[in-house]
């Protein structure tokens, strides 16, 4: 798929920034669509069906999280990558971030080239990244790359697709330690620094959802699956 294929939605009340990246993004032979107002960009995501959304935190009637979320619980934008492009630096904002179902979460400023990048590494890597067709059967855990679930003592669970590409990362190599830098490339393509808090937010909810005992840390290093 070429990248005038490609759909970017911008969702912001900064006019001139829109504008800005808007003429950054086309200049890549993206389709870009934009939206100053909540409930309108929710409609347009419905109707356009983009394959990446690109939205302030700090916007009026409904935030970037209220948005977040009900882009998530559409059927129809199941694969539609959500990104955070906000002022807002602090931990618990990210996290909030990504419990709504973010995919990635960038900080204002940052230079629209640098933007642009991001986003496209962040699109070659969600069109390219193709799972084995297979099903890998642990101890308790059986994932199933074919229908993205897993299942934990025979229970079915949904994952996240980015927990789900982490978790499955983790079991090509049970005990193997991933660093953080191994995984920041092969899930989201780009090196993601350790003020970030991304990786962190996504083991979390893994654990969560599979208790402490498969995945350790390992303390300025990484993780691993422990089987």
């Amino acid at each position: 798929m070429s990248l005038a294929n490609f759909k970017i939605l911008l969702i912001d009340t900064d006019v001139e920034l829109l504008s800005i990246i808007e003429s950054a993004l086309k200049s890549e032979g993206f389709t870009v669509l934009t939206s100053t107002n909540s409930k309108e960009a929710i409609k347009i995501a419905v109707e356009e069906l983009p394959q990446l959304v690109l939205v302030d935190l700090l916007m009026p009637e409904l935030d970037g999280i209220d948005i977040c979320i009900d882009l998530r619980h559409k059927p129809e934008l199941a694969n539609t990558l959500i990104v955070f492009h906000t002022e807002r630096s602090e931990d618990y904002s990210q996290i909030a971030a990504f419990n709504a179902g973010a995919d990635d979460y960038i900080i204002k400023p940052v230079k629209p080239r640098v933007l642009v990048s991001r986003l496209k590494a962040l699109l070659k890597r969600h069109s390219s990244h193709q799972l084995e067709v297979d099903t890998t059967k642990l101890t308790g855990l059986t994932i199933d790359r074919e229908r993205y679930l897993i299942f934990l003592e025979g229970e079915e669970i949904v994952l996240p697709r980015k927990e789900f590409e982490l978790l499955s990362l983790l079991s090509t190599s049970p005990r193997k330690v991933f660093t953080r830098k191994e995984i920041s490339q092969l899930i989201w393509g780009y090196e993601i620094y350790a003020k970030n808090r991304t990786i962190d937010v996504h083991i979390r909810k893994l654990r969560e959802k599979l208790g402490d005992k498969y995945i350790k840390t390992i303390k300025g290093i990484g993780y691993s699956l422990e089987i």
